[in-house]
């Protein structure tokens, strides 16, 4: 393999590490993380997420459409799913 490319390649993938252990998870224990960040990555994690149930609450809501719904939800940071879960 060629100095150049071996080089390139290993610069590359410890850039993408170092990018991507900077950047916070969108995982439930995350308080930083949008509402849309903590309902997937918990519920679809345990197997349990309902976008039906989701796209109801929207339609109920008076979105036009399931993406502004989601992109609203993206903006929000409530830091638990508790407090992010549209009752």
């Amino acid at each position: 393999m060629n100095t150049h490319i071996r080089r390139f390649a290993m610069l590359s993938s410890a850039t993408l590490l170092a990018l991507a252990m900077g950047l916070p998870a969108a995982q439930a224990a995350n308080h930083r993380a949008s509402c849309v960040g903590l309902i997937v990555s918990s519920e679809a994690s345990a197997g349990v997420l309902d976008v039906n149930m989701y796209k109801a609450i929207a339609e109920a809501g008076g979105y036009s459409t399931f993406g502004q719904f989601v992109a609203g939800g993206a903006h929000v940071h409530l830091g638990s799913v508790e407090a992010c879960v549209p009752q």
